[in-house]
């Protein structure tokens, strides 16, 4: 399909350059947050509500629109994350064994089975770096609960677009009841929206949208629209806002924009298409996940940022050409679905 052209159930392939720019949006957001913090908002918690409206974007689209087998779909999922997952921790691991430091197996065993979201109170200061796989597990969390929806949807004729609003408003409601049940009280606050049951409603926004437009046209702005949404999105991560309205208003639109980005005029597809935001977009995930103990050296040890960001994006980039790319390319060649050849046989694609 054309990249700027209205478009009807949009089938939202991951390599479409502007969804790659978009990611490169989410890890500046996500870096400039950690490397040079800019006060009044978290620009970090704005890369990761990027991260997950995307995401449901892509992951409705396979799912609900494609209706990828389920098999293939956690395969392709597992062969984009898991090696690189891996691989991060392990490193670390041996660094920190190297080094003589003490390992926090709490912390570890929590973030390599993806649940380190519910437990941010396991060291009173998290021994490794690992925190930000919270967000991580929330994604594979909310892959889960999205299969069972389309599960549901596939085998028994359940309306997706119902369960999934159910969810998303479900989502919204429990960032409600923390909010309430923390009383002010930051720390806590905090820890409680790690939790899935709300920090997946971006994901869930995103889907539902997906859902309730993918049988109409979507209708194309004013040019100046879609910067103005990012600008309110941002506005609405303001400190001063209330957290609900920055959950619901602020994410919500994100999810918004990015599902209205498929009737963007040229030019702002454009702006999201430069090489230096796709490149970054490629890098996003490698670059995630080896930021972070860049940013806590540069925090608790007082690394220059001179040097904390350098090296991050170069073991970033070390990660992605030479273990998630390779390993994602090798594991989807051995799990590609055989075609039948014309003599009966079947063979991999090539």
């Amino acid at each position: 399909m054309s990249a700027h052209s209205a478009v009807s159930a949009p089938d939202t392939p991951a390599h479409l350059d502007h969804l790659d720019g978009w990611r490169g949006l989410a890890i500046v957001c996500l870096l400039i947050g950690h490397f040079f913090p800019v006060p009044g908002i978290n620009l970090g918690a704005v890369g990761v509500n990027l991260f997950f409206v995307l995401s449901g974007l892509l992951m409705g689209g396979l799912l609900f629109v494609r209706k990828t087998p389920l098999p293939l779909f956690y395969k392709r999922r597992l062969s984009r994350i898991l090696p690189a997952h891996l691989v991060f921790i392990g490193s670390t691991l041996l660094v920190y064994a190297w080094l003589g430091r003490d390992i926090g197996w709490a912390d570890t065993w929590a973030a390599l089975f993806f649940v380190n979201n519910y437990f941010s109170d396991l060291e009173p200061v998290r021994a490794m770096p690992f925190g930000h796989v919270w967000s991580l597990s929330v994604e594979e969390h909310s892959y889960v609960l999205l299969s069972i929806v389309a599960l549901l949807a596939r085998r028994f004729g359940v309306s997706a677009s119902w369960v999934v609003g159910l969810l998303a408003a479900g989502f919204a409601g429990m960032g409600v009841v923390y909010w309430v049940r923390a009383d002010g009280d930051g720390a806590a606050l905090y820890a409680l929206w790690l939790h899935t049951e709300v920090a997946a409603f971006g994901i869930f926004a995103a889907v539902l949208l997906l859902l309730l437009f993918r049988s109409r046209t979507l209708p194309t702005l004013p040019g100046l629209a879609y910067p103005a949404l990012f600008a309110l999105a941002l506005m609405a991560h303001w400190w001063s806002v209330p957290a609900p309205l920055k959950l619901v208003l602020g994410v919500g639109l994100m999810a918004l924009l990015v599902h209205l980005l498929g009737s963007a005029p040229a030019w702002v597809l454009r702006c999201l298409s430069g090489r230096v935001l796709r490149l970054l977009g490629r890098w996003s995930f490698s670059l995630y996940l080896w930021q972070q103990p860049f940013y806590l050296a540069m925090h608790r040890e007082q690394m220059p940022v001179a040097w904390a960001l350098p090296l991050a994006l170069l073991c970033g980039v070390l990660s992605f050409y030479l273990v998630e790319n390779p390993a994602r390319r090798f594991l989807n060649r051995r799990w590609a679905e055989p075609r039948p050849a014309l003599g009966g046989a079947s063979v991999k694609p090539v």
